[in-house]
Order: C-alpha cells, then sequence, then structure tokens
C-alpha cells in the first residue's frame, strides 16, 4: 500500500519503544495541511479501520482515508522549530 523511509521506521520505533500498551500506528492525513500525516499510537483497531503491517509495525487507517496513502510514501521530517512531522509523498 505504502512505503515508509528509513528515517519515519527509525523515529516510529522509538515512539512505539516508549510506550507499552500502544502497538498500533494510527494514520490521518490533517486537513488543514494538504499531505501532512496525524499520527497517533492506539490500542485497538475501530470497525471502520484498515490494518495494513509493515515492517512489524501496524499501521490503521479509517478506510475513507487509504486512498490517500495508496502508492505513496510515508516520511518523517523534523523542522526547524522542533514540531516533528510525518508526511505522505
Amino acid at each position: 500500500m505504502f512505503i515508509v523511509t528509513t528515517a519515519a521506521k527509525m523515529e516510529l520505533q522509538n515512539r512505539l519503544n516508549s510506550t507499552e500498551l500502544k502497538r498500533y500506528i494510527r494514520l490521518q492525513m490533517r486537513k488543514s495541511c494538504f499531505m501532512k500525516v496525524k499520527l497517533t499510537l492506539e490500542e485497538s483497531i475501530q470497525p471502520n479501520d484498515t490494518e495494513v503491517t509493515l515492517d512489524e509495525m501496524h499501521f490503521i487507517i479509517d478506510q475513507g482515508e487509504c486512498h490517500y496513502f495508496n502508492q505513496k510514501t510515508l516520511d518523517f521530517l523534523p523542522d526547524t522549530t522542533g514540531f516533528k512531522q510525518f508526511e505522505i509523498i
């Protein structure tokens, strides 16, 4: 479905290692900023979610947003102000 860059994998693994209970990575498109991704860690899958497993990481995406991620690359780009961003390119 999508590719995860090395930078994104490292940041995701750091976040997953910092919590014991949450194993799912929810990806949501930010409505106010095109191609930016809101990422949260969650404990469970919702009924309208699609699960994608890549490199032993479990991503969940609302079925209505799956088309945003199809054939794209998830990248992690920290900006100069310290606000950590994920984007889909």
